[in-house]
């Protein structure tokens, strides 16, 4: 591979990068610190976090729907502050190891979407998955 194809691969995949960290910055504070409370308000501030960090992976508000409800302004100062907490620490940490899906599965039950994903974590009451591409196996499988 030449010089120029080198420096064109650099780029590429420092804008992909800049572009995947942008997505998270994308939602505001207020959207994510109520979709940490409507997920994990009853989970400490490590299970805040976990529920942070997946939302940042995900980049969107797409599959959180508990954050729109009214119910969620019954809970107390105090929870609001984790949440607040949780969504700064998650910039820093990686606890459910690049998870994009979870879902508290002692009162759920197994998602249907968890067979196209990896569990990477689990802590309380929700497991963390990743979600496996299309066209690539089970890091399980591979090995």
């Amino acid at each position: 591979m030449s010089i120029e194809g080198i420096q064109r691969w650099i780029c590429f995949v420092f804008l992909f990068l800049c572009m995947a960290n942008a997505q998270a910055h994308e939602i505001p504070q207020s959207v994510a610190v109520r979709i940490i409370v409507s997920e994990a308000a009853d989970q400490g501030l490590k299970g805040m976090v976990c529920v942070a960090e997946v939302l940042r992976h995900r980049g969107s508000t797409k599959g959180f729907y508990g954050y729109k409800s009214n119910h969620l302004n019954d809970q107390p100062p105090a929870v609001w502050d984790m949440a607040a907490e949780a969504w700064e620490l998650s910039l820093h940490t990686n606890y459910t190891k690049g998870a994009d899906h979870f879902e508290n599965i002692h009162r759920f039950g197994a998602p249907w979407w968890a067979k196209s994903c990896v569990k990477t974590y689990e802590y309380k009451d929700h497991v963390f998955y990743k979600e496996i591409p299309a066209n690539k196996p089970p890091l399980a499988k591979i090995l």
